[in-house]
């Protein structure tokens, strides 16, 4: 009896170990077919997100429809998958297609559509369950993006319309043995795909069955045993959560199918306790087919791993596993590839010495953080090739465990993104380009919505200016600061937009009550399909001011000054008159009395008609000066050597004369100006060079001329008697005479009627001279016309 009790608990013990080793192998296999269908969405799915992606990104760029069509039909020419590439607006309607009949076409109603605008607005793929096409009439799957703006809003979608079959493709090949059922689903339950029967249960939804339910709410991956939802029946089910998709791979095989080699194994070792004799025998049968079995089952999961592994050798992904402490058991081409190196050469190795030193602790960490509730982990790091090329690589590291539990070690996929990376660097590095460009500008500036007049936003200086917050500017419209009414600045707005208006004049009232006078410089902006205006605004209320009272100045000592020329030329002319009359009649008593008058008589009547004679030439030389520019002449282009030759020929200078050499260098420019002015210039530098001659050599003067960016400088140079440089200014005022009556004859006006004549002219006139060695006038004037004539240069 106790022998018999031995045996049937031996039994009893033995069928035990062999269900749970059945369900062990089962789900060991389901296990590596899963992940093989998740290794092969996610690379599917990722260079899908990478396309749309790219795409979106493009569209937030200033480009025209036909180069944002370019680009997308390059990015779909290598994936067969895709049928159609096309661009949503946030309203909405396609503004962009591969496909020509869907531009325009309204989509706010497709699923996919309302699921980014119905939840939150965040980057990644949006999988909707699949829906009948609107274009084909037939049932499509299209995988989708959204577009946020640089300003964090939505700007629409990049959505890509895929073949139907394309996520019943990646279960192609899991159907084998025992495996009766494989399923894709999104997050949301939609069924993608399922083997057997592909088109009978797409779209259904499976929510509310035991894995949405139950599984995996708790973890992103795992085996169980329920009922099924399609069926009904028990199954061994496993499933994985993809890591950047919102993808759910499952593969499951009924409990009857898992148990069968045990189920067959029980019955006969039940059949042989009740014939005892045979009891030896059929045990040890059982013992060798058991055996067989098993290694049937180990050969058939070798060959699920062999495959697996076929698989993920092809993958462009560097996929490697290994031991926790980093040891490498197995890596694909594309790993060892990456490293420069065989896969023999590195397996045996631990991979995190190809790091530097200093990174280790960290990477440690983070492999022993991962456990059973989060077995997963993503980063993104720069990684140094042995060749010196800098890549950055996404990682997704996954802990595998046991039956028991027991850690065995991490697989780890890395995918290279450093295109995406350099592109999100370069969308990084506009928006900072932005923040300080707008925000962190001293200027004042504002950006505006042409359409409303809403203030989109403000930066501080526009805070500290307006004294409002700039979250309260942004709640404002540009009516509420802008004193012009509502037409007026919808009209000025429209036309910055429509009609290339850049600059604007407005008053603006602050917080305060006080209203400022402003200079607004404006330029459209498009971006995500919205148009705005990129406002400065400048304060001119000072500058306004400073110019109405400089105007008013100016205008004062304008009439100031044409009073004063008029007073002199009335006067000077009026003068003469009783200065002639009074010289005729001395003259005419000094002849009367004739012999009469004595030696001193006749010299006082001298020193009369001489004083008379200088105040007419001080008159004469004082209404010269005020005729300067007042005889309404035009400017005309002159030819300076007439100029000087007429003067020349006025003073008896030509070249036969023996009273002063002069040599002019010729050609003398044409330049713009008034002829009889010109001429009274030059005959009077040229007559002074005379006039204050050397007394011991005869007089040289030399004229010429040259180019000095916008305006000539003409020199008359004498050898005559010098001027010291204290009087350099002081012999261009009215009346100044260096020397006395006796010396040289003259008023002290002609220099004075030079610098005028030059002034009117927007010239200049200096001298350069050295006392006893001659001087050299030089004259600057403008090579070509400027303001009107008679108007001096500021």
């Amino acid at each position: 009896m106790a022998v018999l009790l031995f045996i049937w608990s031996s039994g009893v013990l033995m069928a035990w170990r062999d269900r749970n080793d059945s369900i062990n192998d089962s789900a060991r296999l389901t296990e590596a077919l899963t992940r093989v269908v998740a290794e092969r969405l996610s690379g599917s799915l990722r260079g899908l997100d990478l396309m749309l992606q790219d795409v979106a990104s493009q569209s937030q760029e200033k480009q025209s429809p036909a180069e944002l069509l370019t680009l997308m039909r390059y990015r779909s020419a290598g994936m067969p998958e895709v049928r159609n590439i096309f661009v949503i607006g946030a309203d909405g309607r396609v503004k962009a297609a591969t496909l020509p009949s869907m531009v325009g076409m309204d989509l706010s109603r497709r699923p996919y559509f309302e699921m980014a605008v119905s939840g939150p607005l965040r980057p990644g793929l949006i999988i909707a369950p699949p829906a009948i096409s609107p274009i084909t009439g037939k049932q499509g799957l299209v995988v989708a993006r959204p577009i946020i703006s640089p300003l964090g809003t939505f700007a629409g979608l990049a959505a890509a319309a895929l073949n139907p079959e394309f996520f019943s493709e990646a279960l192609g090949g899991v159907m084998s043995g025992d495996v009766d059922r494989a399923v894709i689903t999104n997050l949301n339950g939609d069924v993608l795909a399922r083997l057997p029967a592909p088109g009978s249960h797409v779209g259904t939804s499976i929510r509310s069955g035991p894995l949405f339910t139950r599984y995996l709410p708790n973890a992103r991956s795992g085996t169980f045993i329920a009922p099924s939802a399609f069926d009904g029946l028990d199954r061994l089910a496993s499933y994985q959560v993809l890591e950047q998709q919102p993808v759910v791979a499952s593969v499951g095989i009924t409990t009857r199918a898992a148990l069968r080699r045990w189920t067959g194994n029980t019955m006969i070792m039940g059949a042989g306790g009740v014939l005892f004799s045979l009891l030896a025998l059929r045990t040890a049968v059982q013992l060798n087919r058991r055996e067989y079995e098993r290694r049937m089952a180990e050969a058939a999961l070798k060959t699920s791993e062999e495959s697996y592994r076929i698989l993920v050798n092809d993958q462009d992904d560097l996929i490697h596993r290994y031991a926790p402490d980093t040891t490498l058991q197995t890596v694909n081409r594309a790993y060892a590839r990456f490293y420069g190196k065989d896969p023999d050469q590195l397996i045996g190795t631990k991979w995190i010495d190809f790091l530097a030193q200093e990174e280790h602790p960290f990477i440690l960490s983070c492999l022993q953080a991962l456990n059973h509730g989060q077995p997963y982990r993503e980063d993104h790091r720069r990684v140094v090739r042995p060749d010196g090329q800098e890549r950055w690589i996404e990682w997704r590291t996954t802990a595998l465990y046991d039956m028991l539990g027991n850690l065995t070690g991490y697989q780890t996929v890395g995918r290279d993104v450093t295109d995406a990376h350099r592109a999100q660097q370069a969308i990084s590095e506009r928006e900072e380009l932005y923040s300080q460009s707008f925000h962190r500008n001293p200027a004042i500036k504002l950006l505006i919505d042409p359409k409303s007049g809403a203030i989109n936003d403000a930066n501080d200086s526009a805070a500290l200016f307006y004294g409002y917050p700039i979250e309260v500017l942004k709640r404002m419209r540009i009516g509420d600061i802008n004193t012009a009414s509502p037409e007026e600045i919808q009209r000025e707005l429209a036309a910055v937009e429509h009609e290339g208006r850049k600059f604007l004049r407005f008053h603006h009232r602050l917080s305060s009550g006080e209203v400022r006078d402003v200079e607004v410089y404006t330029s459209p902006l498009h971006v995500g399909g919205r148009a705005y205006l990129s406002s400065i605004v400048v304060d001119v209320s000072d500058r306004n001011r400073f110019e109405a009272e400089l105007q008013a100045k100016t205008a004062e000592l304008a009439r100031s000054n044409a009073e004063l020329e008029q007073f002199a030329y009335v006067a000077s002319h009026d003068l003469r008159q009783p200065l002639r009359m009074v010289s005729s009649y001395v003259t005419l008593l000094e002849r009367h009395l004739g012999e009469r008058l004595d030696d001193g008589a006749r010299e006082f009547i001298g020193y009369a008609v001489s004083g008379v004679k200088r105040m007419d030439a001080l008159i004469k030389g004082l209404l010269e000066y005020s005729r300067v520019g007042r005889g309404g002449e035009s400017m005309t282009p002159v030819d300076l050597g007439e100029i000087v030759a007429a003067s020349r020929a006025n003073l008896g200078l030509d070249d036969a004369s023996e009273e002063a050499r002069v040599t002019v260098e010729l050609p003398l420019p044409t330049l713009p100006g008034i002829p009889s002015e010109l001429v009274r210039l030059f005959q009077n530098l040229i007559g002074n060079a005379v006039k204050y001659r050397h007394p011991d050599r005869v007089p040289e003067i030399r004229i010429g001329a040259h180019r000095n960016g916008d305006e000539w400088i003409i020199s008359v140079a004498d050898n005559g008697m010098g001027i010291d440089p204290e009087h350099f200014e002081r012999i261009f005022g009215m009346f100044q005479r260096l020397h006395g009556e006796g010396e040289f004859e003259g008023t002290g006006i002609g220099l004075a009627i030079c610098r005028k004549i030059v002034t009117t002219h927007h010239g200049r006139i200096w001298v350069e001279s050295e006392y006893g060695r001659g001087c050299t006038f030089l004259v600057a004037l403008p090579a070509a016309p400027r303001n009107r004539p008679g108007q001096p240069a500021h």
